[in-house]
């Protein structure tokens, strides 16, 4: 248990340091984002997040398999292009 601490004009002058692990670290900064510097993903790659049923997303992955994509997303980027095509041709 923390001892108590007789208050005096020393102690109210000066902050007590704060411990290492209640600091919080400053969130990291979009240039090193767009370096890709910790880990991210590709340059100019944002991610991307839908809600589909089940069914369809083993769908999606199980064709992306079979027509040899590296990624899901390879696959997902390809039908967008095919569409956005398709859609221009009408």
């Amino acid at each position: 248990m923390a001892k108590a601490l007789q208050l005096n004009a020393d102690i109210l002058a000066a902050a007590p340091p704060v411990p290492q692990a209640a600091q919080i670290k400053p969130p990291m900064a979009t240039t090193e984002l767009a370096k890709g510097t910790k880990g991210n993903p590709k340059v100019g790659q944002v991610p991307l997040q839908v809600r589909w049923p089940r069914a369809e997303v083993k769908a999606a992955k199980l064709a992306a398999v079979e027509d040899d994509f590296a990624t899901v997303s390879d696959f997902m980027l390809a039908c967008f292009h095919a569409y956005m095509k398709s859609r221009k041709q009408e």
